[in-house]
């Protein structure tokens, strides 16, 4: 079934597949309108290119959460489509993914699966970068997340992005180039309040 192979390939994590609930405050009511208006809305907003950064100073609260349900929401409307990678949407974890990418020079069963993953970082038709901004980032890697970014953008491919910086926070972990492809080429999305998650 393709579901089940987009859902593989997406690297989705195993508590993401699962529908997770989220009760928003009130602060939160219009941003999580919003934010279900594009999910609702996904094969559009991936036809056309667009980008979401969904950011917040509070953690816990369902960044990564909306994000996952963007990307399963669009597998689940692609997968009567056969894709030419089998991967049309991706979750790649920006801490999780740079460091096996730099374990993987010396593992060569994780090399294996990196070189697995990343052509689809620049294919996929969707892609969550989750968790950009975070510190102390080599600028090897930085060189890498802007090198992917990029790519997707002048390809008109849609990113969706996660932050627990707000985007003039992220002015000062990422370089000018990359806070600019991931600022100015998004909608943004704030998340006020604190922990919305309901299991």
């Amino acid at each position: 079934m393709l579901l089940d192979l987009y859902l593989k390939n997406s690297q989705l994590p195993k508590r993401y597949i699962e529908d997770i609930k989220l009760i928003p405050s009130k602060v939160d009511e219009n941003t999580f309108i919003g934010l279900n208006d594009i999910k609702n809305n996904i094969n559009d907003f991936v036809d056309n290119g667009q980008n979401l950064l969904i950011c917040s100073n509070q953690v816990g609260n369902g960044k990564t959460t909306w994000a996952t349900k963007m990307l399963k929401e669009y597998i689940k409307n692609m997968s009567n489509v056969k894709v030419s990678n089998n991967c049309p949407g991706l979750f790649i974890n920006v801490t999780s993914f740079l460091n096996e990418k730099k374990l993987a020079i010396t593992d060569d069963n994780l090399r294996m699966k990196i070189q697995s993953i990343e052509p689809n970082i620049i294919s996929a038709n969707l892609v969550v970068f989750d968790d950009v901004g975070v510190k102390n980032i080599s600028d090897y890697d930085l060189g890498s997340l802007y090198y992917w970014i990029d790519s997707r953008t002048n390809s008109n491919k849609s990113c969706i992005f996660t932050s627990n910086l707000l985007p003039n926070q992220l002015k000062t972990t990422l370089d000018s180039r990359l806070y600019s492809r991931i600022t100015n080429y998004s909608i943004i999305k704030e998340i006020k309040d604190g922990d919305n998650r309901e299991c």
